[in-house]
């Protein structure tokens, strides 16, 4: 059945993005997240978490009451616990839901993590800078945001949501939200195959390094085009640390 379901179609696995690419999105997002100190204490919130694609893995790696999702359409919620999940590990979780649609935050807590993948490819600008700045708003002091964005031309519909559509922004555009936002901010060379992803935080020293976010050059599925052009920058990369010790020091100041 799956082979014959595009993206957008009424169906907890297609609804969230390519059915076929379903779970793999989800573990780059859990794998994503982990590297960047995510850890079973800390408070998660999955942000468009539509049908537990990630929230699968975040539930259970979590401690209870840890994971909080919001996602407006409670059928694809519910899809996901019946047919990824299951009732007995809710309960021992205790996960919390928001049906919250306007783009605020759905909890009075602050997070130590939030994730939005998809979310902001969908999106205007006025709906963007709404978005994210409930997230800002939302993490903790040293808390961590981590959201895709698609670069390109930027879009001029008269749509604040498009959906099963994309929106995209251009790299100025982006960087004038993020500075309007007063975030500190990041670009991450994490896998995404169309999306770009983006870390945000109150203060600089929050952020990956710039040897962190080298380290994490990765995640791609093996044999890609992006996973050969990554693996043969790494290669040249570690080839000229080799031979130029003194490249290695200045990089891992």
């Amino acid at each position: 059945m799956n082979g014959k379901l595009k993206a957008g179609d009424k169906h907890y696995k297609a609804y969230v993005g390519p059915p076929d690419r379903y779970d793999f999105m989800g573990a780059t997002q859990f794998r994503l997240l982990t590297s960047l100190g995510l850890r079973a204490h800390h408070k998660l919130l999955d942000f468009g978490c539509g049908s537990l694609r990630s929230g699968k893995l975040f539930i259970p790696y979590l401690n209870t009451g840890n994971y909080y999702g919001q996602e407006p359409n409670q059928w694809l919620i519910d899809e996901g616990i019946k047919n990824e999940l299951g009732d007995d590990l809710i309960k021992i979780k205790k996960p919390t839901f928001s049906n919250q649609s306007d783009f605020t935050i759905g909890f009075k807590e602050k997070f130590n993590f939030v994730v939005a993948q998809s979310i902001f490819s969908h999106t205007n600008l006025d709906l963007m800078k709404k978005g994210l700045a409930s997230i800002y708003s939302s993490l903790e002091e040293n808390g961590l945001a981590i959201v895709t964005i698609i670069e390109g031309d930027d879009y001029q519909g008269p749509e604040a949501w498009v959906y099963p559509g994309c929106t995209n922004f251009s790299s100025n555009t982006i960087r004038a939200v993020f500075n309007e936002l007063g975030c500190e901010w990041r670009r991450l060379p994490w896998f995404h195959p169309a999306q770009t992803w983006f870390v945000l935080s109150r203060n600089k020293t929050s952020l990956p390094s710039m040897k962190d976010t080298f380290m994490l050059l990765g995640g791609e599925e093996v044999n890609s085009a992006l996973y050969k052009r990554q693996k043969f920058i790494s290669n040249r990369m570690f080839s000229l640390l080799k031979k130029y010790p003194f490249i290695k020091r200045i990089l891992l100041k």
